[in-house]
């Protein structure tokens, strides 16, 4: 998610008992404000990052966590391990259960998995290396892989380890009536769809005493400079925003946390160029890149909270991140022509890119520049709510945050088929197919320099229109919250660790 989108955290309390809560005489709440809502409440389905994954997390838990070093952590599974590079076994916590009575437990973990790995139209295809998964005993569930995937362990940080009941997901309708075994639940009576979500701590969670606040409220605001205004009166305590306040922040009494984000940018989707046949030619796609001033747009439009990049693999991610790669394509609109007539687009050409509201001043940004060179990109507007990562791969392009927190889950996702959210035609890139194949069965200095090399192709074959790492800006008040944490490549805080009370 992109860092212009904001976020808002607000400590209150209020006198009464709720369900699942604190029984003291007063109810300890923390609120969240995002820019859209969540589209279903089937991980499977959900789409990914901090806007929608408090929402997972609240409901449903992780079977692996991160701490604040980015670190993996047991959560709902005690222990895992690799016994080889094809096998990986789990050990859940005894004595859970999810909130309808049901056993959270080995047979419970298999059905979710058998689930992902067979549902339709899913915007995810992380589960496609496991061959089958094996319950050993009550607690004990084994994966076997068709081929290594070094990845796996990251995705069950995210949706894949966000399991839910297996009555709920033979009901048919979990997609609108959650049921997990994570620190809250939902209070459907104080949930008003695309505006207000709010939960109530779950007492039965495993780890329930690490939660401070009794209830878990997520709001939902289409207007950015909204939530910065009730975080700048003291409505809310903790909050994230973007360039559009950040000089503004710097002015107030609250505190600033920033941190590298995902890669923005353009992601060019008609990469074979059915509908747009410039996109097909390589000096095309390095003309666009060459035709934009990105460190003009991060001054301008993120207010210098950002690092210009040509290069997606985010920083901190692992092996992948090459720092001279970030200046390949400079600022040269003139080469950018030259390109263009030699692929025989002196005349330019034009193509549509659908983006949301939250992206819509980089897009315009990147649209003036590419205009400069002849070059006409078409901008659709879409509103928060209408996200869908299963319907934006029938635009030419769209205006996305492109980088991952897992520099190995950076190649399948962008450059490798099938079809995923990140490459929503399954574009596929046999150089890095190969490269990649080979980097996940070693180790060591010799996997490093394959990702290395796998960047180098990626940046040279220009797939997308890379801006550069935007930061994610946390804005807060320390009394009134403390410990905010948030996942490297995401914005917003982290619901499984921090959001404490002073």
């Amino acid at each position: 998610m992109a860092a212009a989108m904001a976020l808002v955290v607000s400590a209150c309390s209020g006198g009464g008992e709720e369900q699942g809560a604190s029984t003291a005489e007063s109810t300890s709440s923390v609120s969240i404000g995002y820019a859209f809502a969540p589209e279903t409440y089937d991980p499977m389905y959900a789409i990914a990052g901090a806007q929608v994954s408090a929402h997972m997390h609240a409901l449903y838990g992780s079977l692996i966590e991160r701490d604040a070093d980015g670190v993996e952590r047991p959560g709902m599974a005690e222990s895992w391990e690799w016994e080889d590079a094809q096998t990986l076994r789990f050990t859940l916590r005894p004595g859970m259960t999810f909130t309808d009575g049901e056993p959270y437990d080995a047979e419970a973990v298999k059905t979710w998995l058998d689930y992902g790995r067979e549902a339709d139209d899913t915007p995810y295809r992380n589960l496609d290396a496991i061959d089958e998964v094996v319950v050993e005993d009550e607690l004990t569930v084994r994966l076997d892989l068709s081929r290594p995937d070094p990845r796996l362990t990251k995705f069950f940080v995210g949706h894949m380890g966000a399991v839910p009941s297996p009555a709920a997901l033979e009901s048919g309708d979990l997609g609108t009536n959650p049921v997990g075994a994570g620190p809250y639940t939902l209070d459907a009576g104080r949930t008003v769809t695309d505006s207000t979500y709010t939960y109530v701590k779950n007492p039965d969670y495993w780890d329930a005493d690490s939660f401070d606040f009794d209830e878990l409220v997520i709001n939902v605001y289409t207007d950015p400079q909204a939530m910065y205004n009730a975080l700048v009166s003291g409505q809310v305590d903790v909050g994230y925003g973007g360039g559009n306040n950040y000089e503004a922040a710097q002015t107030t009494d609250l505190s600033i946390f920033a941190q590298p984000q995902n890669a923005n940018g353009i992601a060019l989707y008609d990469r074979e160029g059915e509908n747009v046949p410039a996109f097909a030619s390589l000096e095309v796609r390095q003309a666009m890149n060459m035709a934009i001033d990105r460190e003009t747009i991060m001054d301008t439009v993120f207010q210098g909270q950002g690092v210009p990049s040509s290069l997606t693999f985010t920083p901190g991610s692992g092996p992948g991140y090459v720092e001279d790669l970030l200046d390949f394509y400079p600022y040269d609109p003139d080469e950018a022509r030259r390109l263009l007539a030699e692929a025989g687009y002196e005349d330019g050409f034009s193509f549509d890119a659908v983006t949301l509201t939250k992206d819509q001043p980089m897009a315009e940004a990147i649209a003036g520049y590419l205009g400069e060179v002849g070059i006409e990109m078409n901008l659709i507007v879409r509103p928060p709510g209408e996200t869908a990562n299963t319907d934006i791969g029938k635009y030419d392009a769209a205006a996305v945050a492109q980088g991952l927190a897992d520099s190995f889950a950076t190649p399948p996702a962008l450059w490798l088929g099938p079809a995923t959210a990140t490459n929503q035609r399954g574009h596929e890139v046999p150089e890095i197919r190969d490269l990649y194949e080979e980097a996940v069965t070693t180790t060591g200095d010799e996997q490093v320099a394959l990702m290395e090399e796998i960047a180098e192709v990626s940046v040279e074959g220009a797939y997308n229109l890379t801006l550069g790492y935007v930061n994610s800006l946390t804005y807060y008040d320390e009394e009134a919250v403390t410990d905010i944490m948030v996942l490297p490549g995401h914005g917003g805080p982290y619901i499984l660790e921090g959001l404490n009370q002073p």
